[in-house]
């Protein structure tokens, strides 16, 4: 896998990116801390999350680091190294020394998050503890190089069929992250976003996604934390995507531009909401918009 001088360092700074993995109907996506070595993305997560089990039953996978005015794509399956399990031990020690330096890549990498997580730990439900969790490597077998989007200031916006406080932390996020099943394999894309119930949404890379009549996907919108996992808040919509001709103008006129922007624009009609706080995660169906009376 070759990847351009950009990419790479992007990859050797960035801390956060986007997971996504194959959730069945819809893509499953979750904002993650990571290392990148050996051609994988390294990460970490509790043995008791849903992308640990759907790692190990759907391991295609995909993703996303954002750096501001570029983004990388990284395509691959997953695997997962459980630590009190014997097939995660036999698999740490076939894979020889490289396996523990990316650890310590990771962990010298991440060391103000991990910092940030043990000054916490004491909020940290058990099931994320040290001796809960477990590590995830995304063999990295192709990338795409993505135009990011502009993230000028963006008037509020308020994110659909999530509580109040999450609602009011993400108003002023810029940036969305779609992403659509593309033969089974979970892709993604930055977009520029607003919502009147719905999203509106326009992504440079619609045709990569594979976004034809109504897609099933999701958009994610978050705001991170430099290093406290606790503090961070985000929302994950799953629905469909549709051809929306009047997104382009929406979007204008929440990032006050003078014209529509350039790429493609979509409706997307969320159905069900999931939102946290920190390790707090709760969901919902999203109530649909009403209709407005015959005449």
């Amino acid at each position: 896998m070759n990847l351009d001088p950009e990419s790479e360092r992007l990859l050797a700074t960035a801390r956060i990116g986007m997971l996504a993995l194959n959730g069945g109907r819809y893509p499953l996506v979750n904002p993650a801390a990571f290392y990148f070595g050996g051609d994988s993305v390294w990460l970490t997560t509790s043995r008791h999350a849903v992308k640990f089990a759907l790692a190990r039953r759907r391991p295609g996978a995909s993703f996303l680091v954002d750096g501001g005015g570029h983004c990388v794509l990284l395509e691959g399956d997953v695997e997962v190294y459980d630590p009190l399990s014997v097939p995660g031990q036999v698999r740490a020690f076939l894979e020889g020394p490289n396996f523990y330096l990316n650890l310590a890549g990771y962990a010298f990498k991440n060391a103000s998050f991990i910092g940030g997580y043990l000054w916490d730990l004491a909020r940290i439900p058990g099931d994320w503890w040290p001796q809960n969790r477990a590590l995830l490597r995304l063999r990295a077998v192709r990338a795409w190089s993505l135009p990011s989007v502009s993230s000028s200031p963006a008037e509020p916006a308020a994110v659909p069929g999530v509580p109040a406080g999450v609602r009011r932390s993400l108003t002023r996020v810029p940036v969305a992250y779609l992403c659509t099943l593309v033969d089974k394999v979970p892709l993604m894309a930055p977009a520029l976003w607003t919502a009147d119930g719905h999203l509106s949404v326009v992504t440079a890379v619609g045709g990569f996604l594979g976004i034809e009549r109504r897609a099933a996907g999701g958009v994610v919108i978050e705001s991170h934390h430099a290093f406290r996992a606790t503090r961070m808040v985000g929302a994950y919509l799953r629905g469909r995507f549709t051809a929306g001709g009047e997104a382009k103008h929406a979007v204008a006129e929440r990032y006050s531009l003078e014209g529509p922007p350039a790429g493609l624009g979509l409706r997307f009609e969320p159905e069900r909401a999931t939102w946290w706080r920190g390790f707090s995660i709760q969901s919902a169906e999203v109530e649909s918009e009403p209709k407005e009376a015959a005449t």
